[in-house]
């Protein structure tokens, strides 16, 4: 009996007892504000109206966020890609707040987007500025939002702005329609985007619900490229998102 109490006596000094939680060397309190992440599985990546994983072929996607509670925010958010490499990584940062008593919310940032499996030549990193605004109007959440670019993707120096605007319908208790629309302009039509595309406008109605603690969501994106363009191949067509945040 004294043996097997001296070997368990032991065996608790040497650490195979069930150990403590160690504390955090910098706590979410003392940093100020709060992380929070994200996971997707899409049917399609599509970024304003066009497919970034190819048609049909689906996309693993996800990120990190730490919001600040003076209203700064900072981000990274990945996807699987069919293009320059096989990944997109972008990373932003901004601030995001309430102006005044007006309940409207102001955001304005940069954003990155690096490619960094592309080639060398291929250029496609780029960045770009932001500011939107959005509020609650009683009978849905809507939001417009501005961005523009002073170098586009590619090898081309040439700038591009897109405008954007949603509106998020309650509908019942458990679900909620999305409606999207915006609008792409460049600067160098020729070449700027890589495809010969023109300006091009684009849409999506879709439908969001829970899941078993999962955001679903499923709906019908399409876009004016006329088919004539290599952009145009896109053709109107369902896609579906489901996402985890936690």
């Amino acid at each position: 009996m004294k043996t097997k109490l001296m070997i368990a006596a032991m065996a608790a000094l040497i650490g195979f007892s069930p150990a403590a939680k160690a504390e955090d060397l910098v706590t979410e309190k003392d940093l100020g504000g709060k992380f929070s992440g994200n996971v997707a599985l899409a049917s399609e990546y599509f970024y304003r109206g066009i497919t970034q994983s190819g048609r049909g072929n689906p996309a693993i996607q996800g990120g990190v966020d730490f919001n600040h509670k003076t209203g700064l925010y900072v981000g990274n958010w990945n996807s699987s890609i069919n293009f320059g490499g096989n990944i997109e990584s972008d990373f932003y940062g901004g601030w995001s707040g309430e102006l005044g008593s007006s309940k409207i919310n102001l955001n304005v940032g940069a954003l990155l987007y690096h490619y960094p499996s592309s080639k060398g030549n291929e250029k496609l990193d780029y960045w770009e500025a932001y500011a939107g605004l959005s509020k609650d109007l009683g009978f849905a959440n809507g939001m417009v939002k501005f961005s523009y670019s002073p170098d586009w993707t590619g090898t081309t120096k040439s700038d591009a702005q897109y405008l954007e605007a949603g509106l998020d319908v309650p509908m019942g208790k458990f679900f909620t329609l999305n409606l999207h629309a915006g609008h792409q302009w460049f600067e160098d039509n020729s070449s700027s985007t890589g495809t010969s595309t023109d300006d091009y406008t684009h849409y999506s109605l879709a439908v969001s619900f829970g899941l078993a603690g999962l955001g679903m969501k499923v709906g019908w994106m399409d876009n004016d490229i006329p088919s004539t363009q290599s952009g145009g191949k896109q053709m109107g067509r369902l896609f579906a998102i489901v996402s985890k945040t936690f």
